[in-house]
């Protein structure tokens, strides 16, 4: 086909070869513009053209008008320079794009070879085939590379694995760390290594002790044919030593890809996620510490109205009482006998009350940790003896047996001496409390144990015959407020404070307690501590001696100032019965003009109170120590307070006080405190 009347005849002799090729085959003059001089029938079908005159219309029998002509330019381009490159071989290959008669393009690989041809001058000869296929299979295999180069991007190394050969191979090596791994265990990028040895290495040299059989386990080949035979794919997260002697975060994903049997591959991806764990457990940190916070306050908004609860009902029961016995007492003034019994019970009510108040006090002080020890040597038989004292007549009165059994060596120690006496005296009255009728209480001491450095551990014991404790309140029994409820029902009084002032304050001591108890047959407290030897030295006198004269020794004025009027009566009434003198006025302001308008040593002592609403103690204090009088110096100022705390002493002490009596106060110990502080300035005076 194809014959041109003019053709040479060596294009006559190539006619019937072309035409049993199985490819296309064409013939085109590199000159005047590139004009085909042959074209065999498989080019044609390549094109979609059942004619040579088909082909003739769609091409325009040229070069140019075979190539689609987006490609035209870059393909005559890449011919001239293989030829430039290629010396005598003369030979090039391109591929491009063709549009056939249909209007479908293809793809055509293109082999060409220029001659010299006698009467056309240079001549292309060229092969084509239609490579359409190969080229979809290339260009989808490059948008894939492309799709899997832009999903390893969180990716800082891959691998192949192939679980039948033990071969394994490095991709994408972007992150130093594990660019230096790969470089250590002896893999570069796309090179090849066994990759159980490779995990060995790299578990042994990277991995964190605390880690490494986890990772090992996780990467066995049966291991990875189980996990992957139920799910496509896993991760593991462990953390490694970075070759900076950091620590990273690092997480190993292995996804199954196409092979089976022998030849089963899996792609094993590597990624920091230092960052990621570390910001997710700041955040985790950050929500827990949220959510405990919040929970805090939840359990202490609950605490609150639970104490607030508490509070209300503990202070109202013997206030009850006084307001009921007070009202009765006012009614029967003419019957001493019932008089005297309901002001026993007013009496009784209101050391119900002080015993609720010094326990919220002390759980205050123990709560915002402001409970300081004073150790000072003293005498622990003393001080036991002081406790059971207090509790002797209400054991009588209960018809209980109170017993001692105490053995110590006539030795003083380093003791708070009041926490220990509240320690013990809570231990006894709960025993006093919850024993019934003929029972007996027990308090038993021993020194069990004598160390080098001079300390000692002594055992208080106090046991009962009382009503016991179940063990379900055992597990509760030193959190505030917890009461049995069998002794809530029997009627017995009391805040549940006490034993968990007991176990803050031996806490505090150094000091342990624990407790042997069965219902309806008794409990023993046994508590431990530890104290040093005091090696002789004084003892200090521990209280004001409760039996002290309730009279004033000699004729002595006092200036007594006090705001809340039926206070003021009170103390008025207490001081002249006792044989003082007594001015009083109700503020701070009024006592200093008192002290300013009166004669020189007028005045053998003030009693004055600290919350007043003009002026308050510590001012109306300073003011009378500032004044300029020869008596002032030494005339004694004694603070008459319900402010009870450690704090609030030293704060009356600082402001030229020269000491400090509680509100409600012992009627003795008040009285012996005036005439100690009178006396002495008489005797400074002298």
């Amino acid at each position: 086909m194809g014959k041109i009347a003019s053709e040479p005849q060596i294009l006559q002799s190539m006619e019937k070869a072309a035409e049993m090729m199985p490819g296309g085959f064409f013939i085109y003059r590199v000159d005047t513009g590139e004009e085909l001089l042959y074209v065999n029938r498989a080019a044609l079908q390549i094109f979609g053209c059942g004619t040579l005159a088909e082909f003739r219309e769609l091409t325009g029998y040229t070069f140019r008008g075979l190539v689609y002509p987006e490609d035209y330019a870059a393909t005559e381009a890449s011919i001239e320079a293989q030829i430039a490159d290629a010396g005598n071989d003369n030979m090039d290959r391109v591929t491009y794009r063709i549009i056939r008669k249909d209007g479908s393009v293809r793809w055509v690989d293109d082999y060409g070879y220029c001659a010299e041809l006698d009467g056309y001058g240079k001549v292309y000869y060229v092969f084509i085939s239609d490579v359409t296929e190969r080229k979809e299979i290339e260009e989808e295999n490059r948008l894939a590379a492309q799709v899997i180069d832009g999903l390893s991007v969180n990716y800082a190394c891959i691998y192949l694995l192939n679980l039948g050969s033990g071969n394994m191979r490095a991709y994408h090596l972007k992150n130093e760390f594990f660019r230096e791994i790969s470089h250590r265990i002896g893999i570069s990028e796309g090179q090849t290594a066994n990759w159980r040895e490779v995990l060995a290495n790299y578990a042994e040299w990277y991995i964190v002790p605390e880690d490494r059989e986890l990772f090992l386990r996780e990467v066995d080949e049966t291991r990875i044919r189980e996990r992957l035979a139920r799910e496509d794919s896993f991760s593991v997260s462990y953390r490694c030593h970075t070759p900076d002697g950091g620590v990273a975060y690092v997480s190993m994903s292995v996804k199954r890809t196409r092979g089976d049997g022998q030849n089963e591959r899996v792609v094993m991806a590597f990624r920091d996620v230092t960052e990621d764990t570390l910001t997710f457990q700041r955040e985790l940190a950050e929500k827990m510490k949220t959510e405990l916070d919040l929970e805090r306050e939840r359990h202490a908004n609950e605490i609150k109205s639970q104490f607030l609860f508490n509070v209300s009902h503990d202070i109202r029961t013997p206030m009850n009482a006084i307001i009921g016995f007070a009202g009765l007492a006012k009614r029967h003034i003419a019957d001493p006998e019932r008089l005297g019994e309901y002001l026993d019970r007013v009496e009784e009510s209101g050391n119900q009350l002080m015993e609720l108040i010094d326990d919220l006090l002390d759980m205050s002080k123990l709560e915002y940790g402001r409970i300081e020890l004073k150790a000072e040597p003293c005498s622990l038989r003393k001080q036991i003896d002081m406790v059971l004292d207090l509790f002797r007549a209400q054991a009588e009165e209960k018809q209980l047996m109170l017993k001692e059994d105490i053995e110590l060596p006539d030795k003083d120690v380093l003791v708070d001496a009041n926490r220990f006496r509240r320690v013990l005296s809570n231990l006894i009255s709960n025993a006093v409390k919850f024993t019934p009728v003929n029972g007996t209480v027990t308090v038993a001491v021993r020194q069990k144990q004598v160390s080098e450095s001079g300390y000692a551990r002594y055992e208080f014991a106090v046991s009962d015959t009382g009503i016991g404790m179940s063990p379900e309140f055992m597990q509760h029994m030193y959190e505030a407020f917890e009461r049995e409820s069998s002794s809530t029902k029997a009627g017995t009084t009391g805040s549940g404070l006490g034993l968990s002032i007991v176990k803050s304050l031996l806490n505090i001591m150094g000091g342990s307690i624990s407790v042997d108890s069965k219902k309806n047959q008794g409990t023993v407290f046994t508590v431990n501590l530890p104290l040093k030897y005091a090696d002789h030295v004084a003892v200090s006198s521990a209280t004001a001696d409760s039996s002290a004269d309730y009279r004033a020794k000699g004729e002595h004025r006092v200036l007594l100032v006090e705001d809340i009027e039926i206070n003021r009566m009170l103390a008025e009434t207490i001081l002249e019965e006792a044989g003082f003198l007594v001015d009083s006025v109700p503020d701070g302001c009024d006592a200093v003009d008192a002290i300013q308008n009166t004669p020189m040593w007028y005045y053998d002592l003030v009693l004055m109170d600290i919350q007043m609403p003009v002026m308050n103690g510590y001012e109306a204090t300073r003011a009378i120590r500032a004044i300029k009088r020869e008596d002032i110096r030494s005339l004694p100022i004694i603070a008459l307070s319900a402010n009870a705390r450690d704090e609030d002493k030293r704060m009356s002490i600082e402001s030229g006080m020269n000491n400090h009596v509680a509100k409600p106060f012992d009627v003795a110990q008040l009285i012996s405190t005036i005439n100690e502080h009178i006396e002495s300035r008489h005797i400074a005076d002298i």
